[in-house]
């Protein structure tokens, strides 16, 4: 019987110790932010810039091989750009996979919407679902995102200023 008791005990314990949301966020709608864009063992160091709803303006900024990439989404067109050399085609067309577009979609996905938190001693820390992948979000207490990983990639913001909305 002491037995059986200690283990109901348990699982109540147990039970009442998985987090809930105590909280939503919204997230920056424009901001400039300098990240680090990590995929299995490569670091990228990418410029971003998000104006609103689906514009971007992204600059590769390390590794050095590929340093100086451009990429700027304006809806359903992105023009990637190298030395001064772009052009311009429907975002359905990128390469599935590519790291920033990637980010950007997901950011896109993720951006509208108020956000669940968990509030904790240190910031908040947020979970769930983007585009079939997978997420996890640690933000400051003022609702900055810090560090997401989004399925096997993941993005630290080492700056993020936020903008003025345009009307």
């Amino acid at each position: 019987m002491k037995k059986i008791l200690a283990l109901l005990l348990a699982v109540v314990m147990l039970s009442g110790c998985a987090p809930t949301p105590t909280s939503t966020v919204e997230l920056p709608k424009s901001f400039i932010a300098e990240t680090d864009i990590t995929v299995s063992e490569t670091t990228y160091k990418v410029g971003l810039t998000r104006y609103g709803d689906g514009c971007w303006h992204a600059e590769v900024l390390e590794p050095l091989a590929v340093r100086g990439l451009t990429f700027d989404y304006d809806g359903g067109s992105v023009t990637p750009g190298y030395k001064g050399l772009s052009f311009t085609f429907d975002k359905s067309r990128f390469p599935a996979g590519a790291v920033v577009s990637t980010v950007v979609d997901s950011l896109d996905r993720l951006i509208p919407y108020p956000v669940d938190v968990i509030v904790g001693d240190e910031g908040l820390l947020a979970s769930g679902e983007v585009g079939g992948e997978s997420f996890a979000m640690s933000l400051t207490k003022a609702g900055i995102p810090e560090r997401i990983e989004i399925g096997e990639m993941k993005v630290e913001f080492s700056t993020l200023n936020i903008l003025e909305e345009e009307q």
